[in-house]
């Protein structure tokens, strides 16, 4: 399934640094609200119009939360080097190690996105990605 930005999210305070929480019904639909978060804060609530796509092959940690920040530090390199962020995320495969995700892509724009977040780096401190409940929550700390 593919989900769309906005999608709920909510920032977890830590110092000197920002930290992104969600939550979803399965592990699928949690990393792509983590990814749409992540895309929220660097778009600072500015529209972001899909313009592209691209299927990104990640592989990278021993366990979902690891699993998780690989795929969030290629979003964000992809932000660093071509300034696209992430305007929809569908996760089409998902295991301890590695992701495939199919995401649609909005250039960055000086006027729309201002006051986003200068993200300099996706952390594994207190990453998490779990059951919870009935469905999943997940979490990372961004380094700003």
């Amino acid at each position: 399934m593919r989900y769309a930005l906005p999608q709920p999210y909510e920032e977890i305070s830590h110092t000197a640094d920002v930290g992104l929480a969600v939550q979803g019904a399965t592990p699928e639909e949690t990393l792509a609200r983590l990814v749409l978060g992540l895309a929220a804060m660097l778009a600072g609530g500015g529209e972001v119009r899909p313009a592209g796509e691209a299927r990104l092959e990640v592989s990278g940690g021993a366990d979902l939360p690891q699993t998780a920040v690989a795929v969030l530090r290629e979003v964000l390199y992809r932000f660093a080097t071509r300034r696209e962020i992430p305007a929809a995320c569908e996760v089409l495969a998902l295991a301890p190690g590695r992701a495939t995700v199919l995401l649609a892509f909005g250039r960055w724009d000086e006027a729309l996105h201002a006051e986003g977040a200068d993200v300099k780096a996706v952390t594994y401190h207190a990453a998490r990605f779990a059951p919870e409940g009935t469905g999943w929550r997940a979490q990372v700390v961004l380094d700003i």
